[in-house]
């Protein structure tokens, strides 16, 4: 099976479809399949993630630097006719970008089944920011992408059951995304975060990490951390955002009075994001949409319970495996969950044994990398 997957940024800092891309390529070129990557980029990514692609045998071509509006270059067109050609699938991840069309309707020209993963893209609350240009857009060409398609991904019933105003006429296929579980074995020694910060010592830790962005739900976890959280429990902050953003999040630590508290060290990378996980005693993500939520994983992988928005796609997972909490996005009711559990040690203690036994039962790369396989072959009419 040759498959070529298609992405309009592999800067980690773009967050979840840079992530999900990364892990499934790197599964399925271990399964045998030959993977292609197309990517278009903008002045200032890190192009480094397309190194890492190609160590695994897998062909990356990156196209840029693009220009605005819808992430352009001249170079897409020729890059994709080249690539579709020689391939039995095209992955199309995202919806809004030059790229993504081109590949539509490249791969529609060349009689070459496509998917498409939105990645919670199409949800409503996505759909109403910046919702007259979305209705244009979905109007003037990606309402014919997406029912031409050989099928649209989704990660969960719930974001595929959010999308169903929309009418879409194209097969709907449901597989999770996952992780990479050697990366979690063994994971890095105790206190191996703690170490950096020594003014930690043996503090409760809660973790927020993510792209700092208004719809991860800060406003809302600030101040439900100063109201209900054990004066001696610290809160970090770890992730990108841009400066404006960031400094708006400082502003509201020092209004709810958690200077001394909080700390915000940035984007975490490799073993550094996993220690910081495993120190953790609780990871909170009260985000007002969330398509799926790596990092709730990745905690869990970690040992770490988990407090999520119920606008987190995967919250019905989180809450019947009882591996964590899920709540309204509201200060009170999080407040008041943040305090339940950084005051039962042993509540998080027994919710720590079975969480990283859930993550290897339902997200490992390459389990879902093979029902991939089979879903590829059957849009290739290769069963």
């Amino acid at each position: 099976m040759r498959v070529a997957h298609i992405i309009s940024a592999l800067d980690a800092r773009a967050g979840g479809p840079v992530a999900v891309l990364v892990g499934l390529t790197s599964a399925l070129a271990t399964a045998g399949l030959r993977v292609k990557v197309v990517t278009t980029y903008k002045a200032g990514d890190d192009l480094s993630i397309a190194e890492t692609l190609r160590i695994h045998g897998i062909d990356a071509r990156v196209i840029g630097p693009c220009i605005w509006p819808l992430s352009w270059h001249p170079g897409i067109g020729p890059a994709l006719r080249d690539v579709i050609r020689e391939v039995d699938v095209v992955h199309v991840h995202a919806v809004w970008e030059q790229v993504q069309h081109e590949a539509a309707v490249t791969a529609l020209r060349e009689g070459v089944p496509y998917v498409i993963t939105p990645h919670g893209m199409l949800d409503p609350w996505s759909l109403e920011q910046k919702s007259v240009k979305k209705k244009l857009y979905m109007a003037w060409r990606l309402r014919r992408n997406l029912d031409r398609a050989a099928a649209i991904h989704f990660t969960s019933d719930m974001e595929r059951d959010l999308t169903k105003p929309l009418g879409l006429r194209a097969v709907k296929i449901v597989v999770p995304n996952g992780i990479d579980l050697a990366e979690f074995d063994p994971l890095p020694p105790a206190g191996t975060f703690r170490a950096r910060y020594p003014q930690f010592g043996d503090r409760p830790i809660v973790l927020f990490m993510g792209r700092l962005h208004p719809k991860k739900g800060l406003d809302l976890l600030i101040p439900a951390f100063a109201r209900t959280a054990p004066k001696e429990a610290v809160l970090v902050i770890a992730g990108p955002g841009s400066r404006e953003y960031v400094d708006k999040v400082h502003a509201l630590i020092q209004r709810n009075g958690l200077g001394e508290r909080t700390l915000l060290p940035g984007m975490l990378y490799g073993r550094d994001r996993i220690a910081a996980l495993t120190d953790a005693d609780l990871f909170v993500l009260p985000s007002y949409q969330e398509n799926f939520g790596i990092a709730v994983i990745e905690s869990l992988a970690a040992g770490t319970p988990v407090v999520i928005s119920d606008r987190i796609n995967i919250c019905e997972q989180i809450a019947n495996a009882a591996v964590g909490a899920v709540v309204p996005t509201d200060v009170s009711a999080l407040s008041k969950e943040l305090g339940n559990w950084l005051g039962d040690v042993d509540r998080l203690r027994r919710t720590s044994l079975k969480a990283r036994a859930f993550v290897s039962e339902h997200y490992d790369w390459n389990r879902i990398a093979r029902c991939w396989i089979d879903h590829y072959r059957r849009l290739a009419k290769k069963t």
